[in-house]
């Protein structure tokens, strides 16, 4: 079974990212889903092969990155689908409850954003505690806390925004992603 890039459902005018941004992200998107398939078609292979070589270990281990980086853009833009920009009130009870509020959550998200490289920034649950934890993932498979739900994710990497801001402009990129991105998508992975 191939993996198939999905579709998005995004604005045509999304408020501080250019639609030559949103093209070449996507591009890069579907990239990943290529890569994914290709990877798996090269493992199905040298198994069958029986194969012990270091290359099907490299494979293996290529694997994590280009399909975490296929998830995590589909969480990422599956956030900036047409929709409402309004935080529905689940969304607010819960970054009051969890983050003292909206605005701390932002602040916490930017903190985490604006580290030092390229990576993502992710608000995971904890299923086995309930608790709700923003981390850095590095690439894309370094750093992910295992068995955590992925509730938002926000794509550090230049790709994301070298098109339309300077690396010493990201934090006007986490500004504008943040007021773009359809929060209702995000409660609803609570």
């Amino acid at each position: 079974m191939n993996y198939e890039a999905k579709t998005f459902n995004l604005p045509e005018n999304i408020t501080g990212l250019s639609q030559k941004q949103i093209d070449v992200h996507l591009a890069l998107y579907k990239g990943y889903v290529t890569h994914v398939n290709l990877l798996l078609e090269q493992l199905d292979k040298l198994e069958s092969e029986n194969d012990l070589s270091y290359a099907k270990m490299e494979v293996r281990r290529r694997l994590g990155f280009e399909f975490n980086g296929m998830r995590l853009h589909e969480y990422y833009f599956e956030q900036l689908e047409d929709g409402t920009k309004e935080m529905p009130e689940k969304l607010k009870s819960f970054l009051q409850e969890h983050f003292g509020g909206s605005e701390k959550f932002f602040e916490k998200i930017k903190e985490v954003a604006l580290t030092r490289g390229i990576g993502w920034t992710i608000l995971h649950k904890d299923p086995k505690t309930g608790r709700y934890l923003i981390s850095w993932v590095s690439d894309h498979e370094l750093g992910m806390l295992s068995g955590t739900e992925i509730i938002f994710a926000l794509d550090m990497w230049e790709h994301a925004f070298m098109v339309d801001y300077t690396p010493a402009e990201k934090g006007d990129y986490v500004n504008a992603y943040l007021k773009a991105v359809n929060w209702e998508v995000v409660a609803n992975r609570l």
